[in-house]
């Protein structure tokens, strides 16, 4: 299974080496310019083509780590998982800098639903609508945390190109400047959002995801808000079966799978 897997990715490799997209196994560099970026791309088997989901890393995570597991699932479920390193990535995995070559820590303008990351999530997307194996009018978003952040600003500043998206552990903040994206971008936004949250979180509040779902209500976009009784911060691990079930039927319901 795993050589009908490298193989299968050795050939998007060859179609998109001209797009600066080089593929090692799981793992892949996209160069554009001065700019690069690394991250994980896991297919099932066949040619497809199959729906697709862009997964979010929260802080001090990476796509190798985070996103990984949560492949490692969504993938048993028919989908191409794609998942970038962000710049709120562990120092493992490039979370000390912005760019290829940027040094220093990411300051904190930069983190979450920032310029940079969002850049990266739409490239991502970008990427999985040229792979043949792709079908592009069904792309989903997962994100936890500051990966909740940039899922919500993507949808927000790409309202017509994912069909749903799903977040833990996050929501919105009440103005900008802040890694969470404004409750006013919430009025952009057509993705119908699944949102679990622990109602113990002491990282992202409870009332930001509270806001955002309220956000949504006034847009009229479609939506559901799950609260998990003395959960904390990590409900992804702490009600990991929980979540993978209401996360696939959530993109079930709305014909991602």
């Amino acid at each position: 299974m795993r050589t009908i897997l490298f193989l299968a990715l050795l050939l998007v490799s060859s179609l998109h080496a001209a797009d600066g997209l080089q593929l090692e196994g799981e793992r892949w560099t996209y160069r554009e310019g001065d700019r690069e970026m690394t991250g994980i791309l896991v297919k099932p088997e066949g040619t497809g083509p199959f729906p697709a989901v862009l997964i979010s890393h929260g802080r001090g995570g990476s796509a190798g780590s985070f996103g990984m597991q949560k492949a490692r699932e969504m993938v048993s479920w028919g989908f191409i998982c794609i998942a970038p390193d962000y710049t709120h990535a562990g120092p493992a995995m490039g979370g000390k800098g912005k760019g290829p070559a940027v040094k220093g820590a990411a300051p904190a303008g930069d983190l979450g639903a920032s310029a940079e990351n969002l850049r990266r999530a739409k490239t991502c997307l970008d990427l999985l609508e040229k792979m043949p194996e792709v079908d592009p009018k069904r792309l989903a978003a997962y994100g936890q945390s500051m990966g909740g952040f940039v899922t919500i600003g993507l949808a927000a500043t790409e309202p017509e190109r994912l069909k749903a998206a799903a977040i833990t552990g996050s929501g919105v903040s009440p103005r900008e400047g802040f890694p969470a994206p404004a409750v006013s971008a919430v009025a952009t936004i057509r993705t119908p959002f699944l949102i679990l949250h622990g109602d113990a979180d002491p990282v992202v509040r409870p009332d930001q995801s509270a806001a955002f779902a309220e956000a949504l209500k006034a847009a009229g976009v479609e939506h559901e808000r799950i609260l998990y009784p003395g959960e904390g911060h990590p409900i992804d691990q702490s009600k990991r079966e929980d979540v993978f079930t209401a996360v696939r039927d959530w993109f079930a319901k709305f014909g991602v799978k």
